[in-house]
């Protein structure tokens, strides 16, 4: 620990210390080197704990560093706090630096790098002191023009800013101390100090409050930013050489009055004037930035009211003072939330000692005491009680300059006794985000026990163990069934994610496996997963295999040291044995073992399908598969409907909760009664003539347009050949275009490049067409409208563009249209929803369409046979029209 001070003081005077208030510090970014692996910190606690587990040596925890805390990762997965009552580094540049009071000139008189944002007047009518802490600034001005100062290390000196009386403003690592140094008689008789005026002037919210005797610079929220103990002052009597560190004489205790524009200082009269008064005299009011992480004060008998909060910052002042009967106290106040839930493995609390008076040594108490949350209104009286428990008691005996006697540290409670350790594990176990130390003389009657300690030095370092969490994500991994709730194997794969709080490495993660009872273990994974990172996946194979039957299995997550909480029971069933004896029944598709034709394609039957042990079932009819579905019991029963008519075949596959599939799937073969549809054909066969009749006859075509020629047909015979200006019609409805129809042809373009769309065959209203089976720029399409000339929906597809042959339907099913290309539907690109409102009943042409009343969009190339049906063909009957010719 380095040495420092904690004044930071901000207006003369009474205001010698004011020391400014650390954010508890988001951590700043360090580099950090990848070579070699092994290096002093770490960004997190993961990163250091394993860095440390891995090198064998502590690794700083970067993302826990506060101005007066640094926490280390061990190499045996615990961590380390050490923790001063004064920062030791700041953030200076967005880097953490090591703390440094000396002075400079840079924008004004500040110091390298300290925790408070101060400033020092460079003379004239520059403020005396800037205080800043964020928006919030505090401007204290000098009531005289400062001549230009002295710089000392972190000391500046304006002299004789009155007549024989000096003004010392010094750099503290939280603030700074502030001292008007009345150096003779004379200057003591100068009137203008009775009564000493600070001009202040604020911004950002920041304002001067008084707290009891002591004053406090707060923010527009009221939040304390600097705070001063009682205004002080004292002469040097004994004071030696250490100007006003030194052991004050007589000490009195200042009034001070608060305004909104001023800050007024009175002296005591009595000690300025007094005829045995040993000068110099110091007058000091101070402000101290109070530490997030450490603070501190000292309590005097002989001034029971008044708070040295911000005096004699330079020691902590214990045991009865030299040539007086004057006792002191320090009190040490520490931040210990990191320690909340912990378990403490040590704890220190590391002192040196500057001065004793005895040369032989004297005993110092260091006693655990009720909190003091503000340090700056602590008084002896205030503190008089709450001491609850003594430490320990160590002997020192600093006294370099009459023993002599070099400075004296000791280790409180560094041996077996472990007192301290108790302390801070209950400490740890309430939670207590703050922990306040006294050190007593253990015979305050006796000046010889007269001792000062050196407030940098003051560390408290806890070495501690936080408890690895509750392991979360609880999951099994394989053989899962329908849910992880069933398993189809005795050996599964289970999962959780273990974290320490501390980070690293887990010493090993346990599984354990109960009946579902929770009264019986059955399987334990004991030591077997070790070493696992935290916060990451641990998972175990069940050894040895669990018989079918119902259990619980909960995990943990173990450190070196201790297991944390068990998480909560995961349940599951293991079943090994699959579904047997398939079996489906239908009372309106009964098998087709008994030679019944029954229903009809599209028209749905029950069906019930059983397995002993199952509660799924996957089914495929004709080929097509319908996925699983899922029942409570052995049986699901439900509605399927048949595709097409003649032999219908339904598979079905069963399953139980755990995965475990029955070995063959159940064929069901069924007979389905085929339905008469009208259905019609042109096949143009004809090798001379205007009209080409149908099959059946009745519905004969004429050549209404252009030549009558023909050309080879697909698959043999004769194919119309047209030119775009002819066509071939009948005034006759076809097909009724408001229910389900299909109609098909056999087509072939000259050329796939059309200026617009072109019709193969199409039905007729008053003003449009009911439907167009055609080509487009969009490819193959078949399309409808919403009423006669109405809105158009059309489905369309690329498949199979070209010059050549090709076999289109157009599919109408109720709901949707379908184009089928050479018997190919490709489902999302070629099928659309569409309800058909009316029907088409004035006519139906091969090779032209309606639109507007007029015939239009004559197709040019070759049309072989076209098929019309009052029915939705399936994709199995779309393929077999396409073969004839």
């Amino acid at each position: 620990m380095s040495r420092s001070r904690t004044a930071l003081s901000a207006v003369l005077l009474s205001l010698s210390a004011i020391v400014a208030l650390p954010a508890p510090a988001a951590a700043v970014p360090v580099p950090i080197p990848t070579a070699p692996t092994c290096v002093a910190a770490a960004d997190n606690p993961d990163g250091a704990a394993g860095m440390a587990a891995q090198c064998g040596t502590e690794v700083e925890v970067l993302s826990e560093r506060t101005e007066t805390s640094q926490v280390f990762a061990q190499p045996d997965g615990t961590m380390e706090a050490v923790t001063s009552l004064y920062p030791t580094q700041v953030v200076k540049n967005g880097v953490w630096t090591d703390v440094n009071t000396d002075l400079r000139l840079s924008g004004g008189v500040t110091p390298v790098a300290t925790s408070a944002d101060v400033r020092f007047s460079t003379g004239g009518a520059d403020p005396m002191v800037t205080l800043t802490e964020g928006a919030a600034s505090i401007r204290i001005k000098s009531p005289w023009n400062l001549p230009t100062p002295s710089l000392n290390g972190d000391t500046a000196t304006y002299p004789n800013v009155l007549p024989g009386v000096d003004l010392q403003l010094r750099a503290e690592p939280d603030g700074f101390s502030q001292y008007l140094v009345v150096n003779t008689p004379a200057a003591a008789a100068n009137a203008e100090l009775a009564r000493i005026a600070f001009p202040i002037e604020a911004s950002g919210g920041a304002s001067i409050r008084e707290n009891e005797s002591a004053l406090e610079v707060v923010d527009a929220a009221g939040n304390v930013l600097f705070a001063s103990g009682s205004a002080l002052m004292w002469d040097a009597d004994g004071a030696g050489d250490e100007g006003a560190d030194s052991a004050p004489g007589r000490t009195a205790e200042m009034d001070v009055e608060v305004g909104a524009h001023e800050l007024v200082v009175v002296p005591d009269q009595a000690l300025l004037t007094a005829s045995d008064a040993t000068f110099p005299i110091y007058i000091d009011p101070a402000f101290s930035k109070p530490s997030m992480g450490g603070n501190w004060t000292h309590t005097n008998s002989c001034s029971p009211g008044t708070s040295f909060y911000t005096s004699y910052r330079s020691e902590l002042r214990v045991g009865r003072q030299w040539n007086t009967s004057c006792k002191w106290r320090a009190y040490m106040r520490f931040d210990t939330a990191q320690l909340a839930g912990a378990t403490i493995q040590a704890a220190e609390f590391a002192v040196t000692a500057d001065h004793v008076a005895n040369c032989a040594g004297a005993n110092t108490n260091l006693l655990f005491r009720n909190n003091i949350s503000a340090m700056n209104t602590a008084t002896w009286n205030s503190t008089s009680s709450g001491n609850v428990q003594t430490i320990g008691t160590e002997k020192f005996d600093a006294n370099e300059s009459s023993c002599p006697s070099g400075d004296q540290k000791k280790v409180y409670d560094d041996g077996s006794a472990k007192v301290l350790e108790g302390r801070m594990q209950s400490q740890a176990n309430a939670r207590a985000s703050q922990t306040t130390f006294a050190l007593i003389s253990s015979d305050e009657g006796d000046h010889m026990g007269w001792s000062n300690f050196i407030p940098g030095s003051v560390a408290l370092i806890i070495t501690y163990n936080h408890t690895p969490t509750v392991p979360t994500s609880l999951k099994i991994t394989t053989d899962c069934g329908i849910s992880c709730a069933w398993v189809r194997s005795g050996t599964p794969t289970l999962s959780a994610v273990a974290a320490d709080p501390n980070g690293g490495t887990l010493a090993r993660v346990e599984f354990e496996v109960y009946d579902r009872a929770r009264a019986s273990r059955k399987a334990a994974s004991g030591t077997a997963v070790s070493n696992r990172a935290s916060g990451q996946a641990a998972a175990w194979k069940v050894t040895p295999a669990l018989p079918e039957g119902a259990y619980s299995w909960r995990v943990r997550g173990c450190d070196a040291y201790v297991c944390g909480g068990w998480g909560g029971w995961f349940d599951f069933t293991v079943d090994t044995t699959a579904p047997t004896n398939v079996s489906v029944t239908s009372a309106e598709y009964p098998p087709a073992s008994d030679g019944t034709w029954n229903g009809g394609a599209g028209q749905a039957g029950t069906f019930a399908i059983g397995a002993s042990g199952a509660n799924r079932f996957e089914l495929t009819l004709n080929g097509v598969n319908k996925g699983w579905v899922n029942t409570t019991g052995d049986v699901w029963t439900g509605a399927l409907t048949p595709d097409r008519d003649g032999v219908n075949l339904l598979t079905a596959r069963a399953a139980d909760a755990a995965g475990n599939v029955a070995g063959s799937p159940f064929t069901y073969e069924f007979l389905v009664r085929p339905v008469p549809a009208k259905a019609i054909g042109w096949g143009f066969n004809e090798a001379t003539g205007t009209t080409a009749a149908s099959d059946p006859a009745g519905t004969t075509l004429d050549s209404k347009a252009g030549p009558a020629a023909r050309v080879a047909g697909k698959n043999g015979g004769y194919a119309l050949n047209l030119d775009g200006a002819s066509a071939w019609a009948s005034t006759q409805p076809v097909v009724d275009t408001k229910t389900p129809f299909t109609v098909t042809a056999l087509v072939k373009l000259t050329s796939t490049t059309v200026s617009g769309p072109i019709t193969a065959v199409s039905s007729h209203g008053a003003t449009g067409s009911g439907f167009r089976l055609g080509y487009r720029a969009e490819g193959w399409c078949f399309s409808m409208y919403a009423a006669d000339g109405g809105a158009e929906t059309k489905a369309c597809s690329t498949e199979s563009v070209g010059t050549g042959w090709t076999h289109l339907a157009g599919v109408y099913d109720g709901t949707r249209l379908r184009v089928y290309v050479n018997g190919l539907n490709w489902e999302e690109a070629d099928q659309v929803p569409f309800t058909s409102t009316w029907s088409a009943t004035q006519g139906w042409s091969v090779g032209r369409a309606k639109d507007a009343g007029a015939l239009t969009q004559y197709w040019t190339g070759a049309v072989d046979r076209v098929g019309a049906y009052q029915k939705a063909l399936t994709q199995s009957e779309i393929v077999t029209d396409g073969a004839k010719g």
